[in-house]
């Protein structure tokens, strides 16, 4: 079962840790990274006060151009060059230049398998697009998002083609009530960043609700 840390959130969780607008969260069993957070300096920081070594970093994952979300690419590639790359193909001519000075990006357009039990749905929505991991637990699927702006009723509505979603975490950005409804069924939901509702969907959904920020682990 996944292991999932949060490796740079703007909510502070746990002493020792920078907290800084962003997000990035590590899958540890399969040495999978999503995101890379705002500041590169801020992002290796947090790693190695949590004890992880970007060397060891197999995969990277993108979840849209935005530099909350990519603002620590240069940091990691410098330290693991050899780290394969995921992202979509909405990014940005900028941010795969950057990419391939120093490996070709792996770029995807709809739901792909990226290593043994985990997906990426593609780009979703269309004013920014944004892809999100689907992790394989017992329960269905785990989501993971950046910023959740293709909005997470869709996102897990798009999941459920597949199988049943089980859990959500990370940022969920403009929450509707359509978005909170989704998350009805979720039995893990871990709402951070950027979620303008945090505190609502805590009361909603106490049951499931598990607080996240820099330095939250999740053992699923």
């Amino acid at each position: 079962m996944p292991t999932i840390t949060e490796v740079y959130n703007n909510i502070p969780c746990r002493e020792g840790l920078t907290p800084d607008w962003g997000f990035s969260c590590l899958v540890e069993e399969a040495g999978l990274l999503f995101d890379t957070g705002e500041r590169g300096d801020i992002l290796l920081a947090n790693m190695q006060a949590l004890g992880i070594d970007p060397a060891a970093i197999r995969h990277l994952v993108l979840s849209h151009d935005h530099h909350d979300h990519i603002g620590g690419l240069k940091a990691v590639l410098a330290r693991n060059p050899a780290i394969e790359v995921i992202v979509h193909d909405a990014f940005s001519a900028k941010t795969l230049s950057l990419v391939r000075e120093y490996t070709d990006p792996r770029i995807v357009g709809e739901w792909a398998e990226i290593a043994d039990g985990i997906a990426v749905t593609g780009p979703l929505g269309t004013a920014i697009p944004e892809q999100s991991l689907a992790i394989t637990v017992s329960g269905g699927y785990l989501v993971v998002t950046g910023c959740a702006h293709p909005h997470i009723s869709r996102i897990i509505e798009k999941v459920s083609e597949v199988g049943p979603v089980w859990g959500v975490i990370g940022g969920l950005h403009t929450v509707t009530g359509e978005d909170v409804e989704a998350l009805a069924g979720v039995a893990h939901l871990s709402a951070s960043h950027c979620t303008d509702r945090i505190g609502e969907l805590a009361e909603r959904y106490p049951a499931s609700f598990r607080p996240g920020g820099v330095g939250q682990v999740h053992r699923i």
